[in-house]
């Protein structure tokens, strides 16, 4: 018949005492927040424009698949939307890459 408490098998008692209500001293300063830093306002619009862009293009491109059923090749023979689409992609990605490089 098992025991209901496993409290003298345990080996390493003395080392689990006083773990749980003494809290270790932090070894490193906390970050402050950079409150007075902010992107410039043509940061903003040219990631609007780019997902703008973006999302034409695939509206574009869905609209043009949709209408030629029969034919796949129709979204690659039609010029324009996967332009649009990557094009769009294109400027929201290099908002995206100087908003990360840009230093404080």
């Amino acid at each position: 018949m098992a025991s209901k408490s496993f409290a003298h098998r345990d080996m390493w008692g003395h080392e689990r005492e006083g773990y749980a209500h003494e809290r270790p001293e932090v070894a490193y300063a906390p970050a402050k927040p950079l409150a007075g830093i902010s992107a410039p306002k043509w940061l903003h619009w040219e990631e609007r424009l780019g997902s703008l862009g973006a999302g034409i293009g695939t509206i574009w491109g869905v609209h043009v698949t949709a209408t030629h059923l029969r034919i796949v090749d129709a979204l690659w023979e039609t010029p324009g939307p996967l332009e649009v689409c990557a094009i769009g992609s294109l400027i929201w990605l290099h908002a995206k890459w100087h908003r990360s490089t840009r230093l404080p």
